[in-house]
């Protein structure tokens, strides 16, 4: 992790985090994850922080696999980390609803998303989320697991 790049995980022990990360989550690091992950950092820098870590990564693919999820709903894309990462989880027929008003920003990572075979479950919707859930929500019912990255708390609202 270059030391440029802000730190945002719990543990705070850089030498504890490397050899983590070098030991178990580098090694398990899927091919395109890896390379969209590097060329995240080299052209967003700092704002690259908006992944997920590649621990997280993995955490989030073992609950998209337990849940036996077919459909998810991913709202704040960024370049696809955790895109390409809840594809890779999802079964053949899985499919990915992904929101993010940022389309150069998901072009960076599409590139991976194709070779690693997986475009096919993605439905990029280049909007901001609320205008296309309310689209969403009037066209249909559907059950998602949802991922967030980075909302700001005053605009959610919770409805029994």
């Amino acid at each position: 992790m270059a030391d440029d790049i802000p730190n945002k995980l719990i543990l705070k022990n850089k030498a504890l985090q490397q050899y983590i990360y070098e030991t178990s989550a580098y090694p398990k690091e899927h091919k395109q994850l890896k390379e969209l992950r590097e060329a995240t950092v080299e052209k967003y820098k700092v704002w690259s922080v908006m992944t997920l870590s590649v621990d997280e990564a993995q955490l989030l693919s073992m609950l998209v696999k337990m849940m036996n999820a077919k459909k998810t709903l991913e709202i704040g894309v960024f370049t696809g980390y955790s895109l390409l990462t809840t594809a890779l989880a999802l079964p053949e027929d899985g499919k990915i609803l992904a929101i993010d008003p940022d389309k150069e920003a998901y072009e960076l990572g599409l590139p991976y998303i194709k070779k690693a075979g997986i475009e096919h479950k993605i439905n990029f919707i280049p909007s901001d989320a609320f205008p296309a859930l309310n689209d969403l929500i009037n066209r249909q019912h559907i059950t998602y697991f949802v991922t967030l990255q980075s909302v700001n708390s005053d605009d959610i609202v919770i409805c029994p």
